[in-house]
């Protein structure tokens, strides 16, 4: 086997895991489980950080370049749908935010910012 396919290999294992860890992603945000949802970004963030130091060859295996693309696939859709669902969730934290109680709680708990310069 030749290093590059070797190469190629690990870099479509990589999109893999990070396939694998999106649907884990989607998974928790259809249950609600934000902070599972944010620890799986970490191991996504990972999986990307190790993507940019292989440095992603275009396989040269069509097997290979089939499953890659439709790892790519599945991964904006998981994305697409996790988007969907964190919108209502963010809205609702954006309300809870701008409350006057909150507001009011923060510049307790931290001061007033308009003081600060």
């Amino acid at each position: 086997m030749s290093a590059r396919i070797d190469a190629e290999r690990r870099i479509v294992d990589r999109y893999r895991c990070m396939a694998d860890a999106s649907r884990r992603m989607l998974d928790a945000a259809r249950t609600d489980d934000w902070d599972r949802v944010c620890e799986v970004e970490k191991e996504c963030v990972r999986l990307i950080d190790e993507l940019s130091t292989m440095g992603d060859l275009a396989p040269t295996d069509p097997s290979l370049r089939r499953e890659k693309i439709e790892l790519m696939k599945r991964v904006l859709a998981d994305d697409a749908e996790i988007r969907l669902l964190t919108q209502p969730w963010l809205k609702k934290l954006d309300a809870m935010l701008r409350s006057p109680d909150t507001a009011a709680r923060l510049g307790r708990a931290y001061g007033s910012l308009s003081s600060q310069g």
